[in-house]
């Protein structure tokens, strides 16, 4: 009777450890799908980056926030917002010019940490401050300029975060007299790009 008894257990216990083979691929197909999909969230990314520093008869500074939307793994399409401070050192009080504007960019990742960008800004550039003999930048009034900019990125760092620096020619005459340079340079942190 013991003998049976442990027969009928060790059958019925192998019975339960074995895979019903059917079940459990169809499961692991419908579990892969949903794997392999990403949430929206998961395909955001942005960047924080400050450049254009200069020391040259004064200060200037700019920052560029902006979020992107990863259409594949080496594509990604977003906007943002640019800032430009610019202040002048002269005699008596020293004046401040603050530009600001949007961006719409694309950037294409070439190899692991090296990226094509392109942009396209639109700018509101301030007028000189008034009560001065200086000439800084001709302007006697507010300007709005859109013009594009391209370039290449690299960016390197572990998991989601990154810090990177990019160089982006500006395609546009006026909007290089304004800011007084050919290229943009930016450096600063990326986020899941």
């Amino acid at each position: 009777m013991l003998a049976f008894f442990m027969a009928f257990v060790g059958h019925d216990a192998q019975a339960q450890l074995r895979k019903n083979t059917n079940v459990s691929s169809k499961s692991k197909k419908e579990s892969k799908e949903k794997g392999d999909t990403k949430s929206f969230l998961e395909n955001l990314g942005g960047e924080i980056l400050l450049g254009n520093v200069g020391f040259y008869n004064g200060l200037s500074l700019s920052s560029k926030l902006s979020v992107g939307y990863k259409l594949g793994e080496r594509v990604a399409l977003g906007g943002g917002l640019k800032l430009f401070y610019d202040q002048y050192s002269v005699v008596g009080p020293d004046p401040s010019i603050f530009d600001y504007g949007g961006l719409f960019m694309g950037r294409v990742k070439l190899f692991q940490d090296f990226y094509l960008k392109a942009e396209y800004s639109f700018m509101n550039y301030a007028k000189d401050p008034v009560g001065y003999g200086y000439i800084f930048r001709g302007l006697y009034e507010d300007l709005s300029v859109n013009y594009p900019s391209f370039g290449l990125g690299y960016s390197s760092g572990t998991d989601q975060w990154k810090v990177g620096v990019e160089l982006l020619f500006i395609a546009n005459e006026t909007a290089k007299d304004i800011q007084n340079a050919v290229l943009e340079y930016w450096f600063g942190a990326v986020y899941n790009f």
